[in-house]
């Protein structure tokens, strides 16, 4: 049976650089949720950006190396610039003195530009709480990160999804992005002929982009994936907030037999 710890909780606990992940980080292959390990490294940024006043954070890119353990974690980061509106940082992940991810991430801060104000109306804000959950997922026989996530089903290609229990005990929107992003292949799986799918389809990278910083605690995902033959494939999704369209995320895929 899944059972879930006290929500009041988040995923990974904190020790200073160090972290202990609940088994709500776990994958649904070997080791830990590509967004969870994502999530976690950008968070670290994203909290490091808030205290040095970098600005907002407008692109990220994290490469997994291995499946990381569900054991006590370390990140360090590295700023690679910090002056004048861009400031960039590096990030990487341990554990037992082994390397499992490496991150970058940029920084901006906002500068008004009248001039470029759009003459549309905008979006009226959207609520995804009354959408149908998100049922695609099948009975799992063991807790995954899956379980700290409430994922909705838009009915028109979007999934949406917000944290049940929080990543980090700190706030981290823009690291919420990696959490929902990554799940951009089996949301687009779910709607083929693939779906429960044959093959393994984890993903060795995932970068995001966006116009602006989120707003709201509820991400939508728009996937389309671009599968080859030769077992590799891209996965490529328009993210959504409650305040409209807000950017992309792109994933390598490497398909392998089960």
């Amino acid at each position: 049976m899944n059972v879930i710890a006290d929500l009041s909780e988040p995923v990974f606990s904190r020790d200073g650089n160090f972290w202990e992940p609940h088994v709500e980080a776990s994958g649904p292959f070997r080791g830990l949720h590509g967004g969870a390990v994502s999530g976690l490294l950008v968070a670290a940024m994203e909290e490091r950006a808030r205290e040095e006043d970098w600005g907002a954070p407008m692109t990220a890119s994290v490469i997994i190396l291995r499946p990381a353990p569900l054991e006590r974690l370390e990140t360090k980061i590295e700023v690679l610039r910090a002056g004048g509106r861009v400031a960039m940082a590096e990030a990487t992940l341990w554990a037992g003195g082994k390397l499992y991810a490496k991150a970058s991430a940029s920084f901006i801060k906002p500068l008004a530009m009248p001039a470029l104000e759009r003459a549309e109306a905008a979006p009226a804000p959207f609520d995804p709480s009354p959408l149908a959950v998100w049922g695609a997922r099948g009975p799992q026989q063991r807790t995954t990160f899956f379980d700290a996530l409430d994922i909705r089903d838009g009915g028109n290609g979007i999934k949406w999804g917000r944290m049940k229990r929080r990543l980090v005990a700190f706030d981290a929107p823009f690291a919420q992005l990696f959490a929902f992003g990554d799940n951009g292949t089996p949301y687009w799986l779910s709607g083929t002929e693939f779906w429960p799918p044959p093959w393994g389809f984890p993903n060795i990278d995932i970068t995001v982009h966006v116009s602006r910083p989120p707003v709201g605690p509820w991400v939508g995902v728009e996937p389309d994936s671009d599968w080859r033959r030769e077992g590799v494939g891209l996965t490529d999704s328009r993210l959504h907030d409650q305040a409209g369209p807000l950017g992309r995320v792109c994933q390598t895929v490497v398909i392998t037999p089960r």
